[in-house]
């Protein structure tokens, strides 16, 4: 394998983790991590047209100025959310890069009645199944890769009764959460190293 070889697998192993990183801070509510993902300058297009992640924007309730407020007010709406990532296609172009990454995201949508629910509730909680794509464009700077514009497309989606059979016997240490109590940011205290 020849060096460029090798530096082309690094390269779309650092943006596959940017793409997975994505994922973990949209569902475990993660806003710190979620902004680590986009050049402070980028583009978004996903739901919102405008800049991903500029934390010098000022912040005005019920009017977000970046995708990542933006984001974060649709996903309080919902009590829970699993992003699934599936085929993931890298093309390399020197420091910028292109990527397009299948999803599945699934979100049980709070009820009217709910202070936290959207303005389109229903009477009940309900299951919202998305598929779509990430089209994406990356550059490399200063050696680090991240996301400089990103589209998002739909592909599919459907809205249906959620079914919870069984979910409530899960014992709570074992039921994924959101922020800082999820077993991902604990792993290592509960794990311990040898």
């Amino acid at each position: 394998m020849s060096e460029q070889q090798f530096q082309e697998l690094l390269d779309k192993q650092a943006i596959s983790d940017l793409i997975m990183t994505y994922a973990r801070a949209v569902d475990r509510l993660d806003e710190a991590l979620l902004r680590s993902v986009f050049h402070p300058d980028s583009q978004h297009a996903h739901g919102f047209v405008g800049p991903s992640s500029d934390p010098s924007l000022p912040s005005k309730p019920g009017a977000p100025l970046d995708f990542v407020a933006f984001a974060f007010d649709i996903l309080r709406t919902f009590t829970r959310t699993h992003h699934q990532l599936g085929n993931i296609f890298i093309e390399l172009d020197g420091d910028d890069a292109y990527a397009e990454t299948y999803f599945s995201a699934y979100h049980r949508m709070r009820a009217k009645g709910d202070p936290l629910a959207a303005e389109n509730a229903y009477d009940t909680e309900m299951d919202w199944l998305v598929g779509g794509r990430y089209i994406d464009r990356f550059q490399k700077r200063a050696g680090v890769w991240k996301i400089s514009h990103r589209t998002g497309l739909t592909d599919w989606m459907r809205t249906e009764p959620p079914s919870t059979q069984g979910f409530f016997d899960i014992p709570t240490d074992l039921l994924g959460q959101r922020g800082a109590d999820d077993l991902v940011y604990r792993c290592h205290d509960v794990y311990g190293q040898d």
